[in-house]
């Protein structure tokens, strides 16, 4: 989930006072200001690059693909991948001045890439010819520090979505929704059927909220912007609308039974059984659903105009960013520039089916064509929630941990949780 700007400021502040990385030495300004700016195609270098560990099963076939195509283009530039790029790994490393000439970063999803700016550790990218004309803001915002650019921006992202049985809706006549209205009578329909309409693990923290994060920037997206900018208010009465909502289909009946008890394997295992109909859950739990054999389908909340507003968190598999102290600057700006690009982003989806967030990359498959199928991005409720934190005052943990397991159980309504989030908002000024 990624880390707004006031959580992130402060959690760097502090990081700095911990991680002693002056080992690296200077500022990568001056680095970069003696550096080249065009690779040199009669130099064979070759570049050692730290992928990211953690997801070397989803994404080795994908790079290895674009690290072909790569060398291809360069053959003066040779690649030595290797998926060594851990947290502890890298802070190692910047500790030790030994960072690869390339490797994957988490952009402002963490402060980290704060620390190592901050740090002298990483080279500024803007004077080395990087086509950046197809991201929009957000997109880069997330690659940069100090409005300079530090990573590839990101060309994917993860949100949350409704997950369907197509055989419990073709069995009852049942249709996708259309509208909002349609989406609660949907819910009625199937309630009315016998049969509960949401998977809901109600003892899991983060995945019982994922109904919210649906809901929220499809009835309040202005709402949470005014929010993250510092002048809005959860009083907002599409913000009480969607907080609402969960708490009528809590009074309905709609929710597993006994959803406090039940954690997320037990709420999936439920919807791939067939016992419940939907279930709200982020788009990386596609394989999870879709390898069960069940006849899946997806669809994002629509609103009452039947937009369907995606929440945003963008993917960091395929940020990656360049060290300070490379021999070998120009090249090594040159494979992060080409990850910019969409044909190795089309390389990337070819391989991995991830949720795209620029419209010329074309989804794999109809799977991806659904998680796809959204009118715009809106703002994830967790990351402004996190935006207007502070030390001694996290909304995030009151939204978490007392809305909505109140709002899932009938302890309060959307006007009450509203005022929970605005007391605890004013507090922070």
């Amino acid at each position: 989930m990624r880390i707004g700007k006031k959580q992130y400021a402060l959690m760097a502040a502090a990081a700095l006072t911990t991680l002693s990385l002056s080992a690296c030495g200077g500022n990568s300004d001056d680095n970069a200001g003696t550096a080249s700016k065009s690779s040199d195609a009669s130099k064979q270098v070759t570049l050692t690059v730290w992928g990211d560990q953690a997801n070397q099963s989803s994404v080795e076939g994908a790079f290895k693909a674009i690290n072909q195509a790569f060398e291809e283009k360069h053959p003066n530039i040779k690649l030595d991948f290797q998926y060594a790029g851990t947290e502890a790994s890298i802070d190692t490393a910047v500790k030790s001045n030994s960072l690869p000439d390339v490797f994957f970063v988490q952009g402002n999803k963490t402060p980290k890439m704060d620390l190592y700016v901050n740090s002298g550790s990483l080279l500024p990218l803007d004077e080395y010819g990087i086509d950046v004309s197809r991201y929009d803001e957000a997109a880069l915002d997330y690659a940069k520090v100090n409005d300079k650019l530090y990573a590839s921006p990101p060309a994917f992202m993860d949100s949350q979505l409704i997950y369907y049985n197509k055989d419990i809706f073709d069995k009852h006549g049942l249709k996708v929704p259309t509208t909002l209205d349609e989406f609660a009578k949907l819910a009625d329909s199937l309630k009315a059927a016998g049969i509960t309409p949401f998977s809901v693990p109600g003892k899991t923290e983060f995945e019982r909220a994922w109904l919210a994060f649906a809901l929220a920037p499809v009835t309040a997206n202005d709402a949470l912007g005014k929010i993250d900018a510092g002048n809005g208010t959860f009083k907002d009465p599409g913000i009480v609308k969607a907080f609402q909502t969960i708490r009528d289909f809590a009074d309905k009946g709609y929710y597993t039974k006994d959803l406090a008890s039940v954690d997320n394997a037990g709420a999936q295992l439920a919807f791939t059984n067939g016992k419940t109909a939907m279930m709200a859950d982020g788009t990386w739990n596609d394989p999870t659903f879709a390898g069960s054999g069940m006849n899946l389908g997806r669809f994002y909340i629509p609103g009452a105009d039947g937009k369907r507003i995606a929440a945003q968190s963008f993917s960091n598999l395929t940020t990656y960013a360049v060290a300070a102290n490379t021999k070998h600057p120009a090249e090594a700006a040159e494979y992060v520039k080409f990850l910019t690009t969409q044909e190795a982003q089309q390389l990337f989806e070819n391989e991995t089916g991830a949720v795209p967030s620029l419209q010329d990359i074309q989804p794999r498959d109809e799977s991806v064509k659904e998680l796809s199928s959204f009118d715009s991005l809106g703002y994830n409720i967790y990351s402004v929630l996190t935006d207007v934190s502070t030390e001694n005052v996290k909304l995030t943990d009151i939204f978490m941990q007392q809305v909505m397991p109140k709002l899932l159980t009938s302890q309060i309504d959307g006007q009450q949780a509203a005022d929970l989030l605005e007391e605890a908002l004013l507090r922070t000024k």
